[in-house]
């Protein structure tokens, strides 16, 4: 009994959580208190945290989605209702999906909606791993790392011709930034680079600018910034974010 109360008070949900599924007789933590933090791919926004690693769970042979027994791990899902949807299988036999939302996109399904499995979408989040064991903290995600020689380095993806430039979304992968002019071009380097110094309150001195040595994309780059931390980075990059999310839906309304 004494571990249910704890597993609960581990488990209380912050007020912007909209559902959240846990173990009844939740096991301790596996994996050395390994903790899973999924993103939804699109959106860059927290869809879930889970005390396993879904790519060794599972898979459905209709759709490929993970399958997740909610009396064997721990999840914390931050989602909203998708509704109920109606499938048609290939072999004509109709399925019931009631969907799991990070905003408008579904990462996940389940088949009742108390039910006890949960189908994780495949190819909808994308993750990075913690040791912390703390599931309600909102942890600097990977795109965000400290380098061998203790500058802080930021993975940028790069959206150009946009009508200002702002910084739009964090997931695992990258910061998503928007420019005004031909990421190709010559003058995108200083809009960049002034772009994360007025937003980290940095002098340009302290920035540099590179492309990875694998990209992946020709609008990927590295930002380099001196003297500064990940978490104390991510924190002014959280804020810039929020206020752009802000700005957006007032403009919208």
């Amino acid at each position: 009994a004494r571990s249910r109360v704890a597993v609960a008070a581990l488990f209380r949900m912050p007020k912007r959580t909209t559902l959240t599924f846990t173990s009844e007789d939740a096991p301790k933590q596996q994996e050395d208190d390994t903790l899973f933090v999924y993103y939804c791919k699109y959106s860059g926004k927290h869809a879930f945290t889970i005390d396993k690693d879904i790519e060794r769970l599972p898979k459905r042979r209709t759709d490929g989605s993970y399958i997740v027994q909610l009396d064997k791990y721990n999840v914390k899902l931050y989602t909203s209702d998708g509704g109920t949807k109606l499938i048609k299988r290939k072999d004509g036999n109709i399925e019931r999906q009631c969907r799991l939302n990070v905003g408008k996109l579904p990462v996940a399904y389940k088949s009742e909606a108390g039910g006890n499995l949960l189908y994780v979408l495949d190819n909808a989040v994308s993750t990075y791993v913690t040791s912390d064991g703390q599931l309600g903290r909102v942890l600097v995600p990977p795109c965000i790392t400290r380098t061998e020689n203790g500058i802080t380095q930021i993975r940028v993806d790069l959206e150009d011709r946009a009508h200002r430039p702002a910084l739009v979304r964090i997931s695992a992968d990258s910061v998503r930034a928007h420019v005004t002019i031909n990421v190709a071009s010559e003058g995108s380097r200083e809009e960049i680079l002034g772009l994360f110094s007025k937003t980290l309150n940095v002098r340009l001195a302290q920035l540099q600018l590179a492309r990875p040595q694998k990209p992946s994309s020709g609008r990927r780059r590295l930002v380099l910034v001196d003297g500064m931390s990940p978490q104390e980075v991510f924190d002014k990059l959280r804020v810039a974010v929020k206020a752009e999310t802000e700005k957006r839906t007032r403009r919208d309304d």
